[in-house]
């Protein structure tokens, strides 16, 4: 839809279009087309609408594109690229048609976008044609443009793992020449061949060695050195930089790693030691290292195991470290031994085997006396003795010999424990150890005994052997348990222990060591009961000292016992249950919630709190109160004495926009506090809520205002102002009361905000001012609602009415006639002019036509209308054909309010005739015939620039084209009007019945029908209204409301009193 103003733009192009369709479009004038833009004003808006109808029916209005098609897309990333754009005045959305094209397109700017990227290698389609087409009001649109989507060279890949330099391979150090390792993975998504080559190779740890090449067309990697990948010689790894390139020089490079595998191909090497020979004394240790072999392998990744080549029962190598032992032992003296020994060591890396052959000769070596193992070896012997074990018996005999002939032994304590020599003792001879006569005590004595003996040969260069005896005392239960801290007074527990509470911790010992003491009551005792192990006398449930069923007082007997209970061993107690302040006050009502209104006198008993304290001692059950501090707006509005909250000394007050947020109540926090030690507190919560009560009237505040007197219908005037301090504030319903309103009323009042409003045309020359009485009554101000309760106010209004100069000036006469002498220098006449907008000063005076020669001016004296003068002697008789007219018809132009917006002045004009007399000393030879001079009133021209074709042609022009457009309008009326979308230009038909305005709840409304005022059927409705209309024959018409009928939609006014309602026209 085209707007006034778009047609207008638009007209010129539109004709040069029609211009173009003159021959499809037969039987229509292209410039009759035209020329209803330009003459747009003698057309309504709904006629030049109908133009752009017939513009689009002519398909004057085309799409294209900004671009030529085809277009031609190069492959690449091009989603979202913008292609082209459509191109169609006035016509929107814009569509693609064909769906499934690899395109969209934007509805309102025509742009034209791809929708994905675009591969010429992969897609099929290379040639898209995109329908795009628009709708106007009764046709579409439709172009197509082609896009060819074009080869783009584009650069070989390779992939990831070999582009990130991430790929490898693992060969053999004897991998075989030519041979293929690695086929580089780089295509051409072109199609084209590939050009491979070397870029780099680097190998480690040994630098410089190059050993690989890459096939130029096949991109096989293969081995191309004949010297030998040895893995020994620190070729380990290598890394290459291979490139593959394209015809086009575009390329891809990536990295290859090519690791070595180390083979056993080196034999193992043993390293000899001096002679090829070992000595081994005969007394070596069965296990004892004699000697250590080692092997070595240049292959780095071998491990060598030693061996033999066969069994062997005397000795052992440990194949992964190469250690050579006995396994049996060697005794030089023994004529079933051999002295010396023939080995062969193997050493092995699992491929190759190496052997060593070695001697091994027995060493004769002079023994010492030879020891019980189990005494001599290790921790020797223990020996566990009882403390009952009897005085001066034999205990335990050392076992030793001399193995060489004729020697002899003897026993020597070369080392012993505390004490240990007091209750044992050794035979030096026998080797037997035996108690003294000291009795053993666990408890008292030392609980293990070690002693260090010798044994010795008898030589003069003796040898020994040693070992350790070490006695354990047993421990015996002959002990009874016995209490280490027994109170000697009462035991008090207060009442608020929690359960599993340590009252007491019983201790008790028993001198046998190892043995454990155990508690327990001799009965049971409610609420108590004694840990078995620890000896804790602990709470057994929770103790409440105002319940009557609890024991105050008891008197406990506790046991103490041994192992399997031996030994018993009882104590008495006494424990005493005292009182605790334990219990919160306890209060009523939580929360307590009352209501009180606004208007509640000061000091007035709001609520009493109600509290308990059920512990039974004093000063727990004591109670205190205390208020918490209030929030700012509640403080001093509430006092609270003992348990008694009265309001004061602040009185209450529900007309508060803060109290408002706080919901309209007051929160108070009141502690209740007991007496004891510690003290314990309860809050109760109490909310007041406060109600609202009408307690103002509604306070009026100078309403003068002023409007202009051209101020249409509707127009605001100004908002009459109340001030309710009434919760909600100005709540307050507006009513004309009286005054001078004007009749009918000039103005009417929006009830419900006060707004004044102009109702009829104004005239500040009838009437410059309007006082009305305006009545405010106030609105919900109560808890109920009730009428009787309403306060009221009056309130004057005053409406100043501004001039507007909407009069022209008046000249009186507007045609003057005067004659004069030639010689006259006095003024000729003074015009009558006035304006009733503006004063006489006011107004400007100017000659604009017909001054011939300049010969009058005007002239003001004071501040009145000005006076014609002539300004020189006229010219008459001088020379021959040249003189002054005897006529001047002069044409005055009145303007006025002189110096203001020009665009605002209004202006009037009055025609002087003045005929002059010539003044002559000489006789005139001839009679002047009387004329009779035809009088006419002179029209101020103002020069226009407009197209002024002959009479005829406008008015032809003008009658073909509202005959056309209404033979259009008709014809597109039968086609659209069913049409969704163009039916709101096309209203159907409907019965010419005005609809009736909605029904008030007034008193009087039911029963009156609304004044119905229609300018057009005045005449023919006054009869039928005359019965049912409401008759006020002595009050003018007084509206102070206006509303909207839900129905028709139409505006109409009433008044809230009467009821009395009527159309707005």
């Amino acid at each position: 839809m085209f707007t006034l103003d778009q047609c207008e733009k638009n007209s010129s192009v539109l004709h040069k279009k029609c211009q173009r369709n003159r021959n499809i479009h037969q039987g229509f004038s292209c410039i009759s087309y035209v020329i209803s833009f330009r003459l747009k004003i003698m057309f309504s808006k709904e006629i030049t609408t109908i133009l752009f109808i017939f513009a689009e029916i002519l398909g004057v209005i085309a799409l294209t594109f900004d671009k030529e098609s085809p277009f031609r897309l190069p492959e690449g990333r091009t989603e979202n690229q913008e292609i082209a754009r459509a191109i169609s005045t006035g016509r929107r959305p814009f569509r693609i048609n064909n769906a499934g094209v690899p395109f969209r397109i934007d509805p309102n700017t025509g742009i034209i976008t791809a929708a994905r990227d675009f591969n010429f290698e992969v897609d099929t389609d290379r040639r898209y044609d995109i329908t795009v087409s628009t709708d106007g009001l009764l046709d579409r649109d439709t172009n197509v443009f082609t896009v060819i989507i074009e080869n783009v060279n584009e650069p070989p890949i390779c992939e990831f793992d070999f582009q990130s330099k991430r790929a490898n391979r693992t060969i053999n150090e004897n991998f075989p020449m030519y041979t293929s390792i690695y086929r580089v993975p780089a295509r051409d998504v072109d199609g084209d061949d590939l050009m491979f080559a070397i870029q780099s190779q680097a190998s480690a740890p040994t630098r410089n060695g190059l050993f690989f090449d890459v096939d130029k067309t096949i991109g096989f990697v293969f081995r191309s050195a004949s010297e030998p990948l040895d893995f020994d010689a620190g070729y380990e790894e290598f890394r290459l930089l291979i490139s593959a390139t394209d015809p086009g020089g575009l390329s891809c490079e990536g990295g290859l790693v090519i690791y070595i595998r180390d083979l056993n191909d080196e034999p193992p090497v043993f390293v000899k030691i001096e002679n090829d020979t070992i000595y081994v004394p005969e007394n070596t240790l069965i296990g004892s290292v004699i000697e250590v072999f080692e092997a070595t392998d240049r292959d780095a990744a071998s491990t060598i195991l030693y061996g033999f080549p066969g069994s062997s029962s005397l000795f052992n190598i440990n194949p992964v470290t190469g250690a050579l032992t006995f396994l049996q032992p060697l005794d030089y003296d023994n004529p079933d031994n051999h002295k010396a020994y023939s080995l062969v060591i193997t050493a092995t890396d699992g491929v190759h085997i190496a052997y060593y052959p070695i001697h091994v000769f027995i060493e004769n070596v002079d023994e010492p006396p030879k020891c019980d193992p189990a005494f001599s070896t290790g921790t020797g012997i223990t020996l566990t003795v009882p403390e009952t074990f009897p005085m001066l018996t034999n205990l335990y005999t050392v076992l030793a010999e001399d193995l060489d002939e004729g020697d002899d032994v003897t026993y020597e304590v070369t080392h012993s424990s505390l004490r240990s020599d007091i209750f044992f003792s050794l035979n030096p001879d026998t080797g037997i150890i035996s108690t003294t006569d000291k009795h053993l005590d666990y408890e008292s004595d030392p609980k293990k005994f070690v002693i260090s003996i010798t044994v010795k040969n008898v030589k003069p260069n003796p040898m020994s052997c040693t070992g350790l005896i070490t006695i354990s005392l047993q421990n015996e239960n002959d002990e009874s348990p016995v209490y280490q801290n027994l109170p000697n007074k009462t035991i008090d527990i207060p009442e608020n222990l929690p359960p599993g509470t340590v009252v007491l911790k019983l201790q008790a010992t028993d001198r046998d060591v190892g043995d454990s003491v155990h508690y327990e009551f001799f009965t049971t005792y409610p609420g108590l009961f004694i840990d078995e192990d620890s000896g804790e006398i602990k709470i057994a449930y929770q103790l409440d000292y105002e319940d009557p069923h609890i024991v105050h007082e008891q008197r406990l007997i506790v046991h103490a016992f041994d192992n399997d209970r031996v030994h018993i061993t009882a104590a008495e107690l006494i424990v005493r249950l005292t009182d605790v302040n334990d219990n919160y006050p306890q209060c009523e009502g939580y929360p307590n919630m009352i209501q009180v209104p606004e208007t509640t006198v000061i000091n007035s008993t709001l609520l009493q709190i109600i509290c308990v304290d059920k512990d039974l001692e004093e000063p727990n059950n004591i109670l205190n109160y205390k208020m918490n501090p209030l929030d700012v707006f509640s403080v001093n509005k509430f006092t609270l004495i003992d348990n008694t909250i009265i309001s004061g000394p602040k009185a209450l007050d529900y007309d508060d926009m803060e109290f408002a947020g706080m919901q309209f109540r007051h929160i108070l926090l009141i502690d209740v506090s007991d007496s004891g030690t510690p003290s314990l507190t309860s809050t109760v919560t109490v909310i007041v809520r406060v109600t609202r009560v009408n307690e103002f009237d509604p306070n009026p505040s100078l309403n003068v205002f002023e409007v202009f007197e051209n101020s249409p219908v509707d127009s605001l005037v100004g908002t009459t102002e109340f001030t309710d301090i009434d919760w909600p504030f100005n709540n307050i319903k507006f009513t004309f009361a009286g005054g001078d309103y004007g009749n009918p009323p000039k103005f009417y009042i929006e009830p419900d905000t006060g707004i004044i409003k102009v109702r009829e045309a104004l005239d500040f020359e009838k009437k410059s001012k309007y006082s009305i009485t305006v009545q405010a009554i106030d609105l919900n101000n109560d808890v109920e609602a009730d009428p009787l309760k309403q306060r009221d106010n009056l309130a004057l209004v005053i409406i100043n009415i501004n001039n507007v100069n909407d009069e022209a000036p008046v000249c009186s006469p507007a045609y003057y006639e005067k004659i004069i002498y030639s010689t006259r220098k006095i003024p000729v006449l003074k015009l009558q002019c006035s304006d009733k907008d503006s004063p006489d000063d006011e107004l400007n005076y100017a000659i604009v036509s017909e001054n011939k020669a300049n010969r009058f001016i005007l002239q003001r004296d004071d501040d009145g209308p000005p006076s014609i003068y002539p300004v020189q002697n006229f010219q008459y008789n001088v020379f021959e054909g040249i003189q002054d007219p005897t006529v001047f018809q002069l044409l005055i132009e009145v303007t006025d309010e002189r110096g203001g917006n020009k665009a605002l002045q209004l202006s009037t004009t009055a025609t002087v005739i003045i005929h002059v007399v010539p003044w002559t000393t000489t006789i005139p030879t001839t009679t002047l015939k009387p004329t009779t001079m035809q009088v006419t009133t002179a029209v101020l021209v103002r020069t226009s620039y407009f197209w002024h074709p002959d009479n005829w042609f406008p008015a032809v022009i003008t009658i073909t084209a509202t005959l056309l457009l209404l033979s259009m309008y008709a014809l597109a009326w039968g086609i659209l009007k069913d049409v969704p979308k163009y039916s709101k230009f096309f209203p159907k038909c409907q019965n010419n019945q005005q609809p009736k305005p909605p029904n008030f709840p007034n008193k009087n409304l039911n029963t009156k029908s609304i004044n119905k005022q229609d300018s057009t059927n005045n005449n023919s409705q006054s009869n039928e209204n005359q019965n049912f209309l409401p008759q006020y024959p002595t009050a003018p018409e007084f509206f102070d409301g206006r509303a909207v009928d839900p129905v028709s939609g139409n505006h109409f006014l009433f008044n809230s009193t009467t009821g009395q309602a009527q159309w707005v026209n």
